[in-house]
């Protein structure tokens, strides 16, 4: 399958890669990420949480789905393996790149998964070792004296064009067929039954 690439604007140091709610199924709870674990990738039904090194920034992210865990394409040094989680879909099994506060990626980045299957999540990382240090840098360079970060302190459209185009930290994130399931049912609403 083709790879799928998008920017995300990771905000608190996140973001999701979420299935995609379908409305014919009951809506699952919403569960926060164990966020006191550190782990890097995070798992809760429905959503997988990425964490960054940095609070805010625009990272390009490919999701790719490959048909076993060997056809994983071999990446450069630079690559970073960050970590591996199991996925079992909770609705029809449709991934969606979202941002916490921002929403969708630019552009909509959507890959289907068998929701009959479990999978292998692997999330790579390129950049990751020293982007705190650099986006401290770009923000000390940018706008020296002062905190660049407040609340209602708006870039002009050229700082943020700019911002946009300064790559802090950038993801791989590929699936793979792990296991079966029994693919996630509609709820029995009788409302909804045609006689």
């Amino acid at each position: 399958m083709e790879p799928i690439r998008g920017v995300i604007s990771v905000d608190y140091s996140q973001f999701y890669v979420m299935e995609m709610y379908e409305s014919e199924f009951d809506e699952l709870p919403h569960m926060s990420p164990d966020f006191a674990s550190h782990k890097p990738v995070l798992l809760t039904p429905g959503t997988i949480t990425i964490c960054s090194e940095v609070h805010w920034h625009y990272a390009p992210v490919t999701l790719l789905q490959v048909p076993t865990v060997d056809d994983i394409p071999t990446l450069g040094e630079e690559w970073a393996h960050l970590d591996s989680v199991e996925y079992r879909p909770v609705y029809r099994g449709t991934m969606q790149l979202y941002g916490c506060t921002t929403g969708p990626a630019e552009p909509d980045v959507r890959l289907q998964l068998d929701p009959g299957r479990t999978h292998a999540v692997h999330v790579y990382v390129k950049g990751r070792q020293d982007a705190r240090v650099r986006w401290e840098e770009y923000l000390d360079n940018e706008f020296p004296g002062e905190d660049a970060y407040t609340e209602g302190n708006d870039p002009s459209e050229d700082e943020e064009d700019e911002f946009r185009k300064t790559v802090f930290e950038e993801y791989l994130i590929v699936f793979s067929p792990l296991g079966s399931q029994a693919a996630p049912q509609p709820a029995d609403r009788p409302w909804r039954r045609r006689f």
